[in-house]
Order: structure tokens, then sequence, then C-alpha cells
């Protein structure tokens, strides 16, 4: 670097330094969230319905996926899809918030954005179920 070039660097950063008493904002790098991963499983047979409840101490983005459906007699995977959903405990039930309907898969199959407090996930026959099956649902969370 140029004498000229690196005094005109040094005369601007002294007058940047100089041109006010105002602190300067400090940016903070934001929190470190850890996530959970939790699974439940159960039977429901047909027009049946399950949830699960659990409690989110931060906010956050809920991620569920429906890993398997079996027959509940002889294990063996089905594809019917049921219906899948997140939403607030009320007494006994846990109307979703947010719902698909889905078949199974390795994959998650949606997010549904959370405050704190408790929550639930809910799996039900959508009309597909003719006779019991199991069902596993991981999911994670803040």
């Amino acid at each position: 670097m140029s004498a000229t070039r690196l005094a005109a660097v040094m005369v601007c950063t002294l007058v940047a330094a100089a041109c006010g008493d105002e602190a300067a904002e400090t940016v903070t790098s934001p929190e470190t969230v850890t996530f959970s991963t939790a699974q439940f499983s159960n039977v429901i047979g047909p027009g049946g319905r399950r949830f699960y409840s659990f409690t989110l101490e931060t906010s956050g983005p809920v991620t569920v996926t429906l890993a398997s459906v079996t027959s509940a007699d002889t294990g063996a995977p089905l594809t019917i899809p049921l219906r899948v959903g997140v939403g607030r405990p009320q007494g006994t039930e846990c109307p979703p918030a947010t719902v698909v309907t889905v078949p199974a898969a390795l994959q998650s199959q949606f997010t549904h954005l959370a405050g704190d407090g408790i929550y639930c996930i809910d799996v039900a026959d959508p009309g597909t179920v003719t006779t019991p099956v199991r069902f596993a649902v991981r999911f994670t969370h803040p």
C-alpha cells in the first residue's frame, strides 16, 4: 500500500472514531437452540385417534414424521395414509392447528412453528383404516 493511500485510510479512521459519543451497538449471536427427538407409537382402529403431549420450553419448529404404519396383527408394513397434526391439548382432545394426511415415510412431512407451552401430536384415521394399525411418529422440537 502506498504511503498516500495509508495516510488517507488513517485519516478516515480517525475522523470516523471522533465523530460521536454515541455508544456503539453491540450485536450478539442468537442462543444455540438444542433440539430433542422423540417418538411415540400406538394402535388405532377404524375411526380411531391417539395423541401424545409434550412441553416446549423455547419457541421453534416442531418437525413431524409419520415413520411407520403396520398391521397391528401381523406387523406387515402398510401404505395407507393417516392424519397427523400438531396442536394444543384441550382436555382429552388434541385439536390440531397444523394437519396433513400422509403415508409413512422416512422424511419429515411437515413443520409447525410453535411458541413455548404444552403441545400435542395427534394421529387419526382419515377414513382409510379398516383393521387396527400400529403407527410410529418421530418428531423434533426445541
